[in-house]
Protein backbone atom coordinates (compact mmCIF):
# COMPACT_ATOMS: atom_id res chain seq x y z
CA UNK A 1 0.00 0.00 0.00
CA UNK A 2 3.02 2.34 0.97
CA UNK A 3 4.49 1.48 -2.00
CA UNK A 4 1.46 2.56 -4.37
CA UNK A 5 0.57 5.83 -2.76
CA UNK A 6 3.93 8.20 -3.85
CA UNK A 7 2.94 6.29 -7.36
CA UNK A 8 -0.43 7.45 -7.35
CA UNK A 9 0.95 11.39 -6.40
CA UNK A 10 3.36 11.55 -8.73
CA UNK A 11 0.22 10.45 -11.47
CA UNK A 12 -1.43 13.28 -10.30
CA UNK A 13 1.01 16.11 -10.69
CA UNK A 14 1.64 14.42 -14.01
CA UNK A 15 -1.99 15.18 -14.82
CA UNK A 16 -1.85 18.42 -13.43
CA UNK A 17 1.10 19.98 -15.37
CA UNK A 18 -0.26 18.37 -18.66
CA UNK A 19 -3.62 20.11 -18.01
CA UNK A 20 -1.82 23.38 -16.86
CA UNK A 21 0.67 23.44 -19.98
CA UNK A 22 -2.75 22.39 -22.47
CA UNK A 23 -4.56 25.23 -21.75
CA UNK A 24 -1.35 27.75 -21.49
CA UNK A 25 -0.67 26.48 -25.46
CA UNK A 26 -4.76 26.35 -26.26
CA UNK A 27 -4.27 30.05 -24.91
CA UNK A 28 -1.45 31.30 -26.46
CA UNK A 29 -2.69 29.80 -29.83
CA UNK A 30 -6.15 32.24 -29.49
CA UNK A 31 -3.40 35.10 -29.20
CA UNK A 32 -1.31 33.77 -31.98
CA UNK A 33 -3.97 32.98 -34.67
CA UNK A 34 -6.43 35.88 -33.72
CA UNK A 35 -5.93 39.47 -32.17
CA UNK A 36 -10.08 39.21 -31.82
CA UNK A 37 -9.19 36.60 -28.96
CA UNK A 38 -7.14 38.56 -26.60
CA UNK A 39 -10.42 39.32 -24.15
CA UNK A 40 -11.20 35.54 -24.69
CA UNK A 41 -7.87 34.35 -23.39
CA UNK A 42 -7.92 37.20 -20.48
CA UNK A 43 -11.21 35.65 -19.58
CA UNK A 44 -10.13 32.40 -19.76
CA UNK A 45 -6.46 32.94 -17.55
CA UNK A 46 -9.09 34.17 -14.99
CA UNK A 47 -11.14 31.11 -15.00
CA UNK A 48 -7.86 29.46 -15.07
CA UNK A 49 -6.96 31.22 -11.51
CA UNK A 50 -10.32 30.22 -10.23
CA UNK A 51 -9.98 26.76 -11.14
CA UNK A 52 -7.03 25.83 -10.22
CA UNK A 53 -7.04 27.98 -6.94
CA UNK A 54 -10.11 26.00 -6.14
CA UNK A 55 -8.63 22.61 -7.38
CA UNK A 56 -5.52 23.23 -5.54
CA UNK A 57 -6.75 24.36 -2.13
CA UNK A 58 -4.71 21.48 -0.39
CA UNK A 59 -1.35 22.40 -1.62
CA UNK A 60 -0.37 26.31 -1.06
CA UNK A 61 2.77 25.54 -2.62
CA UNK A 62 1.00 24.49 -5.92
CA UNK A 63 -1.22 27.30 -5.47
CA UNK A 64 1.31 29.85 -5.77
CA UNK A 65 3.58 28.56 -8.02
CA UNK A 66 0.40 28.28 -10.43
CA UNK A 67 -0.55 31.80 -9.69
CA UNK A 68 2.50 33.10 -10.30
CA UNK A 69 2.64 31.17 -13.99
CA UNK A 70 -0.59 32.38 -14.86
CA UNK A 71 -0.06 35.80 -13.55
CA UNK A 72 2.73 36.22 -15.10
CA UNK A 73 1.58 35.06 -18.39
CA UNK A 74 -1.46 37.42 -17.77
CA UNK A 75 0.40 40.36 -17.55
CA UNK A 76 2.40 39.40 -20.40
CA UNK A 77 -0.82 39.34 -22.85
CA UNK A 78 -1.57 43.09 -21.69
CA UNK A 79 2.04 44.31 -22.21
CA UNK A 80 1.91 42.46 -25.98
CA UNK A 81 -1.95 43.36 -26.80
CA UNK A 82 -2.87 46.02 -24.07
CA UNK A 83 -0.12 48.17 -23.23
CA UNK A 84 -2.68 51.09 -22.09
CA UNK A 85 -4.26 48.75 -19.35
CA UNK A 86 -1.53 47.20 -17.93
CA UNK A 87 -1.62 48.73 -14.46
CA UNK A 88 -5.59 48.41 -14.57
CA UNK A 89 -5.20 44.30 -15.42
CA UNK A 90 -2.29 44.10 -12.66
CA UNK A 91 -4.50 45.06 -10.07
CA UNK A 92 -7.42 43.29 -11.09
CA UNK A 93 -5.69 40.36 -11.06
CA UNK A 94 -4.24 40.85 -7.88
CA UNK A 95 -7.02 41.61 -6.59
CA UNK A 96 -8.59 38.20 -7.91
CA UNK A 97 -5.80 36.74 -6.52
CA UNK A 98 -5.78 37.99 -3.26
CA UNK A 99 -9.93 37.12 -2.86
CA UNK A 100 -8.93 33.43 -4.34
CA UNK A 101 -6.25 33.78 -1.08
CA UNK A 102 -8.72 34.85 1.42
CA UNK A 103 -11.51 32.19 0.25
CA UNK A 104 -8.72 30.16 1.13
CA UNK A 105 -8.30 31.00 4.27
CA UNK A 106 -11.94 31.04 5.26
CA UNK A 107 -11.97 27.72 3.88
CA UNK A 108 -9.40 25.95 5.64
CA UNK A 109 -11.37 27.49 9.45
CA UNK A 110 -14.53 26.13 8.21
CA UNK A 111 -12.94 22.66 7.50
CA UNK A 112 -10.57 22.91 10.87
CA UNK A 113 -13.87 23.58 12.91
CA UNK A 114 -15.83 20.76 10.84
CA UNK A 115 -13.03 18.29 11.47
CA UNK A 116 -12.58 19.30 15.17
CA UNK A 117 -16.45 19.32 16.06
CA UNK A 118 -16.21 15.56 14.54
CA UNK A 119 -13.15 14.70 16.50
CA UNK A 120 -15.64 15.99 19.34
CA UNK A 121 -18.54 14.09 18.51
CA UNK A 122 -16.28 10.84 18.28
CA UNK A 123 -15.13 11.28 21.44
CA UNK A 124 -18.74 12.22 23.02
CA UNK A 125 -19.85 8.96 21.26
CA UNK A 126 -16.92 6.97 22.56
CA UNK A 127 -17.92 8.54 26.13
CA UNK A 128 -21.25 7.59 25.76
CA UNK A 129 -20.38 4.36 24.76
CA UNK A 130 -18.02 3.52 27.65
CA UNK A 131 -20.84 4.83 30.21
CA UNK A 132 -23.00 2.03 28.34
CA UNK A 133 -20.55 -1.04 29.03
CA UNK A 134 -18.57 0.53 32.48
CA UNK A 135 -19.13 0.42 35.85
CA UNK A 136 -19.27 3.93 37.13
CA UNK A 137 -17.09 3.27 40.10
CA UNK A 138 -14.50 0.74 39.75
CA UNK A 139 -14.39 1.68 35.80
CA UNK A 140 -14.27 -2.46 34.41
CA UNK A 141 -17.74 -3.84 32.75
CA UNK A 142 -20.71 -3.86 34.09
CA UNK A 143 -23.57 -6.46 34.23
CA UNK A 144 -25.16 -5.41 31.25
CA UNK A 145 -22.20 -5.88 29.23
CA UNK A 146 -21.10 -9.20 30.44
CA UNK A 147 -24.62 -10.39 29.42
CA UNK A 148 -23.67 -9.49 26.28
CA UNK A 149 -20.84 -10.75 26.09
CA UNK A 150 -21.12 -14.35 27.71
CA UNK A 151 -24.08 -15.04 25.29
CA UNK A 152 -21.38 -14.18 22.24
CA UNK A 153 -19.11 -16.65 23.77
CA UNK A 154 -21.26 -19.17 24.63
CA UNK A 155 -22.42 -19.50 20.84
CA UNK A 156 -18.40 -18.71 19.63
CA UNK A 157 -17.33 -21.89 22.05
CA UNK A 158 -20.63 -23.76 20.59
CA UNK A 159 -19.30 -23.40 17.17
CA UNK A 160 -15.48 -24.14 17.70
CA UNK A 161 -16.03 -26.89 20.36
CA UNK A 162 -13.21 -25.04 22.64
CA UNK A 163 -14.38 -24.52 26.75
CA UNK A 164 -15.48 -21.72 28.77
CA UNK A 165 -15.39 -20.86 31.85
CA UNK A 166 -16.51 -18.46 34.44
CA UNK A 167 -15.30 -17.53 38.14
CA UNK A 168 -18.37 -15.64 39.99
CA UNK A 169 -16.48 -13.93 42.99
CA UNK A 170 -17.90 -12.36 46.19
CA UNK A 171 -15.76 -10.20 48.98
CA UNK A 172 -16.35 -11.57 52.22
CA UNK A 173 -18.25 -9.83 54.92
CA UNK A 174 -18.40 -6.85 52.77
CA UNK A 175 -20.87 -5.05 54.41
CA UNK A 176 -19.07 -5.42 57.69
CA UNK A 177 -16.16 -3.54 56.18
CA UNK A 178 -18.27 -0.56 55.43
CA UNK A 179 -20.09 -0.43 58.60
CA UNK A 180 -16.67 -0.71 60.32
CA UNK A 181 -14.64 1.54 58.00
CA UNK A 182 -17.30 3.89 56.21
CA UNK A 183 -18.33 3.77 52.63
CA UNK A 184 -15.72 5.33 51.13
CA UNK A 185 -13.05 3.03 52.37
CA UNK A 186 -15.55 0.34 50.73
CA UNK A 187 -15.43 1.82 47.21
CA UNK A 188 -11.49 2.39 47.82
CA UNK A 189 -11.21 -1.26 48.65
CA UNK A 190 -13.80 -2.03 45.04
CA UNK A 191 -11.91 -0.17 43.27
CA UNK A 192 -8.88 -1.81 44.12
CA UNK A 193 -10.15 -5.28 44.03
CA UNK A 194 -11.52 -4.61 40.45
CA UNK A 195 -8.08 -3.04 39.36
CA UNK A 196 -6.05 -5.80 40.26
CA UNK A 197 -8.67 -8.39 38.29
CA UNK A 198 -8.25 -6.54 35.02
CA UNK A 199 -4.17 -7.06 35.67
CA UNK A 200 -5.18 -10.63 36.32
CA UNK A 201 -7.67 -11.38 33.39
CA UNK A 202 -5.74 -9.91 30.73
CA UNK A 203 -6.13 -11.89 27.55
CA UNK A 204 -7.75 -9.67 24.93
CA UNK A 205 -11.37 -12.15 24.90
CA UNK A 206 -11.14 -12.49 28.08
CA UNK A 207 -13.64 -10.00 30.53
CA UNK A 208 -13.75 -8.72 34.59
CA UNK A 209 -17.53 -7.68 35.24
CA UNK A 210 -18.46 -6.19 38.39
CA UNK A 211 -21.79 -8.62 38.66
CA UNK A 212 -23.49 -6.31 41.61
CA UNK A 213 -22.84 -5.01 44.79
CA UNK A 214 -19.83 -6.63 46.45
CA UNK A 215 -19.91 -9.51 43.49
CA UNK A 216 -17.50 -9.59 40.48
CA UNK A 217 -17.41 -12.05 37.57
CA UNK A 218 -15.18 -13.52 35.21
CA UNK A 219 -15.32 -14.48 31.80
CA UNK A 220 -12.62 -16.65 30.43
CA UNK A 221 -12.55 -17.44 26.82
CA UNK A 222 -11.04 -20.85 25.90
CA UNK A 223 -10.27 -21.94 29.23
CA UNK A 224 -10.98 -25.36 30.71
CA UNK A 225 -11.66 -26.23 34.52
CA UNK A 226 -7.80 -26.59 35.20
CA UNK A 227 -7.19 -23.00 33.46
CA UNK A 228 -10.14 -21.89 35.61
CA UNK A 229 -8.31 -22.95 38.57
CA UNK A 230 -5.23 -21.51 38.27
CA UNK A 231 -7.09 -17.89 37.75
CA UNK A 232 -9.23 -18.90 40.86
CA UNK A 233 -5.56 -19.16 43.15
CA UNK A 234 -4.10 -16.69 41.44
CA UNK A 235 -7.05 -14.26 42.64
CA UNK A 236 -6.88 -15.76 45.91
CA UNK A 237 -2.76 -15.17 46.14
CA UNK A 238 -3.07 -11.51 44.47
CA UNK A 239 -5.33 -10.41 47.09
CA UNK A 240 -3.36 -11.70 50.06
CA UNK A 241 -0.45 -9.50 48.68
CA UNK A 242 -2.80 -6.52 48.23
CA UNK A 243 -3.29 -7.09 52.73
CA UNK A 244 -6.49 -4.56 52.46
CA UNK A 245 -7.34 -4.09 55.49
CA UNK A 246 -10.77 -5.39 56.91
CA UNK A 247 -10.93 -5.42 60.99
CA UNK A 248 -14.49 -6.66 61.26
CA UNK A 249 -14.02 -10.10 59.34
CA UNK A 250 -14.49 -13.17 60.97
CA UNK A 251 -12.30 -15.02 58.23
CA UNK A 252 -9.38 -12.57 58.24
CA UNK A 253 -8.19 -9.34 59.49
CA UNK A 254 -7.48 -8.40 55.38
CA UNK A 255 -10.27 -8.76 52.61
CA UNK A 256 -11.04 -11.98 51.45
CA UNK A 257 -12.89 -13.54 48.74
CA UNK A 258 -15.39 -16.18 47.85
CA UNK A 259 -15.02 -17.74 44.60
CA UNK A 260 -17.55 -19.84 42.28
CA UNK A 261 -15.73 -21.80 39.64
CA UNK A 262 -18.08 -23.02 36.74
CA UNK A 263 -17.48 -24.65 32.68
CA UNK A 264 -19.75 -24.14 30.37
CA UNK A 265 -21.56 -27.90 29.15
CA UNK A 266 -23.04 -28.80 26.11
CA UNK A 267 -26.67 -27.19 25.47
CA UNK A 268 -25.99 -24.73 28.56
CA UNK A 269 -27.32 -21.49 28.22
CA UNK A 270 -25.81 -18.11 29.99
CA UNK A 271 -28.07 -18.09 32.58
CA UNK A 272 -27.71 -21.66 33.93
CA UNK A 273 -23.88 -21.38 34.06
CA UNK A 274 -23.85 -17.88 36.39
CA UNK A 275 -26.92 -19.91 38.04
CA UNK A 276 -24.34 -23.08 38.28
CA UNK A 277 -21.62 -20.49 39.25
CA UNK A 278 -23.60 -19.00 41.64
CA UNK A 279 -24.73 -22.13 43.54
CA UNK A 280 -20.71 -22.73 43.92
CA UNK A 281 -20.29 -19.54 44.83
CA UNK A 282 -22.44 -19.93 48.26
CA UNK A 283 -21.16 -23.23 48.81
CA UNK A 284 -18.34 -22.24 49.41
CA UNK A 285 -19.99 -19.09 51.61
CA UNK A 286 -21.66 -21.53 54.26
CA UNK A 287 -18.81 -23.14 54.41
CA UNK A 288 -15.45 -21.94 54.55
CA UNK A 289 -15.02 -18.74 52.55
CA UNK A 290 -11.87 -17.29 51.65
CA UNK A 291 -11.97 -19.98 49.02
CA UNK A 292 -13.52 -21.42 45.66
CA UNK A 293 -15.57 -24.60 44.72
CA UNK A 294 -15.77 -25.55 41.07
Amino acid sequence: MSKLLPEKINSSYFSFIFLFFSWLIFTTSLLIYSATFIGAAITITDMLVLAFGISLFPNRAMFFSTIAILSVYHLSINVLYLTSELWFSGIRLLCFVVIIFAGHSVTETWFKRAIQKDIDNQRLIKELEDLAIKDGLTQIANRRHFDDVINKEIANSERTKQPLAIILIDIDYFKKLNDSLGHQQGDKCLISFANMLKNIVNRPRDLCARYGGEEFILLLAETDLAGAIIVAEKVKQQLEQLAILHPDSSVSDKVTVSQGVAVLLPGMSADELCHLADEKLYQVKRTSRNNFVY
